[in-house]
């Protein structure tokens, strides 16, 4: 039987095309959720953000390619927030979310691929539940009326171990919404949330710039990526801030919910990814 001629074959896109076109999809995705997390729910966004692109680009990459969305985000929500914030509250956590970022970054670099997926995978699990309880109200967080030496103290040491998470998956906001809760005052607590989380995150998310940059894994191929997620990322942040505005009570926990449920499936992924096979040791037998 005759082959087929060129033009009667069915046409197939290349799978590095397809590849290419499946992570640019994705990377959009991630910018606009980027965006929206930022504006409308005062950050905690690497939960969905980085386990999403890990599941298309190397571990790695992603964490570095989220940074820059993270604090392009901070600087739109300077703009859509501006004196809506608490710098004492801040600038607690911040020196020990630091010390975390400089001591992980020497790590980071060192783990390998397949632990560094497992890692993102295991973090998106762990506060799932933990942002599950605090939407249903299971854990219920008023202002606490610390003295400044307990509250200072508790800042430094939730600060450390954000900086650890931040560096590791993106995911230090949980932590950082959490301290705020016990410490700013209940009037017109949404938007002074957002503003002082931004405060936090923009300088904390400066120094991660610099020391991702330092160790390699922000690089020119991470940026050259960045100019066609920007509108995505305005367009995130807009709606993030009118759902801040307007979006309360059961609706936005529902919102939360289902964005839950689509993080605990890609951590799940995440977890079961396949450990690589160990290079070979024989070498192929002279003719």
């Amino acid at each position: 039987m005759a082959s087929l001629s060129p033009c009667c074959k069915p046409s197939r896109e290349p799978e590095h095309l397809q590849d290419s076109t499946k992570r640019r999809v994705v990377s959009q995705i991630a910018a606009f959720y980027t965006g929206l997390g930022k504006s409308g729910f005062a950050g905690g966004v690497g939960i969905g953000v980085t386990p999403l692109m890990a599941m298309v680009y190397p571990a790695k990459h992603s964490l570095a390619l989220v940074l820059p969305l993270l604090i392009l985000s901070d600087v739109g929500n300077f703009y859509l927030f501006w004196g809506q914030w608490d710098l004492t509250a801040a600038f607690r956590l911040l020196p020990g979310a630091v010390v975390g970022v400089l001591i992980t970054t020497r790590h980071l670099v060192r783990l390998p691929e397949f632990w560094v997926k497992k890692t993102l995978g295991y973090l998106a699990l762990t506060f799932v539940p933990i942002q599950i309880a605090r939407t249903a109200g299971w854990i219920h967080l008023a202002p606490a009326d610390l003295p400044v030496v307990w509250a200072t103290a508790l800042g430094l040491g939730l600060g450390l171990i954000l900086g650890v998470f931040s560096t590791m998956g993106h995911v230090g906001g949980i932590i950082s919404t959490m301290y705020f809760l016990l410490v700013l005052p209940r009037e017109n607590l949404a938007p002074t949330l957002v503003g002082t989380a931004t405060v936090l995150f923009f300088t904390l998310n400066a120094v991660k710039i610099v020391t991702f940059t330092r160790a390699g894994l922000l690089n020119r191929q991470v940026l050259k990526e960045l100019p066609a997620l920007l509108p995505v990322l305005v367009v995130g942040l807009g709606i993030g801030k009118l759902i801040n505005n307007s979006l309360s009570g059961a609706r936005a926990d529902w919102f939360v919910y289902i964005m839950l449920v689509i993080v605990i499936i890609m951590g799940w992924k995440l977890i079961r990814t396949p450990r690589p096979a160990p290079p070979s040791d024989s070498e192929p037998a002279p003719a």
